[in-house]
């Protein structure tokens, strides 16, 4: 039988017609990752799409931003927010063609894990927020990337798949993960970690999609942002958006909440916030 690193490489290599970013997004990211490049290259890479140009102003001039003044060009978005937020917010604003138009198998549909997503997107840039332990727009799309595993095994492992949709719905089953590694022999962390090395994005968000439901597997100064990914999954199993059977328990390891050095009453506090922000937020980021 094969190792679950062997199914791993073998789905991502034959999915990889499927999960692909716009070339605009993919430029952006090597933009980003060169040192030498200018804010002229990448204002002119988002005027290539204006309609990507479009929502990433509607992201910077969202209530996650909260600005006095309008943000009215994408110039002036660079340089308020720099070249690298820039770059995570255009990279949410591409990922939710990747859950549109998939089909849907009895109890699981793509959209409902873009919702999730979402709020799981949202709770996480609070958390950064409120913490200044990461960057917040680097939360929220590690938050958007977390459960994209779950649509490449569905691509790849249709008739596997279903029957793990199924078994995870019944009582007395093992948790979701261990449904996986039985049915398919690998996990969607693994799938979505790996699809984030195939598209070159920085290590921290595959290791975000790898270790999100235990970050403890990690060393300790890599648990940061798979730890802050866990208190963010939990809080959005609590405001219920979207397909959460991924999630083992809506209350987060003390652990984590002690590694973000953040209170059980603030995390009730920021969980109010982010119940609010969802709707807005889904809207806001399927345009």
């Amino acid at each position: 039988m094969p190792s679950s690193e062997q199914i791993v490489r073998a789905t991502i290599e034959r999915v990889g017609a499927v999960a692909t970013l716009p070339s605009v997004a993919i430029r952006i990211m090597k933009i980003a990752d060169d040192p030498s490049a200018t804010e002229d290259v990448l204002h002119d890479a988002l005027l290539t799409d204006p309609a990507l140009a479009s929502r990433v102003l509607k992201v910077v001039n969202s209530a996650f931003y909260r600005r006095q003044r309008e943000v009215g060009s994408p110039r002036a978005a660079i340089r308020l927010l720099g070249v690298d937020a820039i770059r995570n917010i255009a990279l949410a604003a591409s990922l939710h063609r990747l859950f549109r138009g998939r089909r849907a198998i009895p109890g699981f549909d793509a959209s409902d894990v873009w919702n999730h997503s979402v709020a799981v997107g949202t709770a996480a840039r609070a958390l950064a927020v409120h913490t200044s332990l990461v960057l917040p727009e680097e939360a929220m799309l590690a938050g958007l990337l977390h459960d994209i595993g779950l649509i490449i095994a569905m691509q790849a492992w249709l008739p596997e798949f279903s029957v793990v949709v199924k078994r995870a719905g019944m009582p007395g089953e093992p948790s979701f993960l261990d449904i996986e590694r039985q049915e398919i022999g690998a996990t969607h962390e693994e799938f979505g970690g790996a699809l984030c090395d195939a598209w070159n994005f920085p290590p921290a968000f595959g290791q975000a999609c790898r270790y999100h439901h235990d970050f403890r597997a990690l060393p300790w100064n890599e648990q940061r942002l798979p730890a802050l990914m866990h208190v963010a999954d939990a809080m959005a199993a609590r405001v219920g958006a979207g397909y959460t059977a991924t999630v083992h328990a809506d209350a987060p390891l003390a652990e984590a909440l002690a590694m973000l050095q953040i209170t059980e009453g603030e995390l009730a506090t920021l969980q109010g916030q982010v119940a609010e922000a969802v709707p807005q937020a889904v809207s806001l980021l399927a345009a």
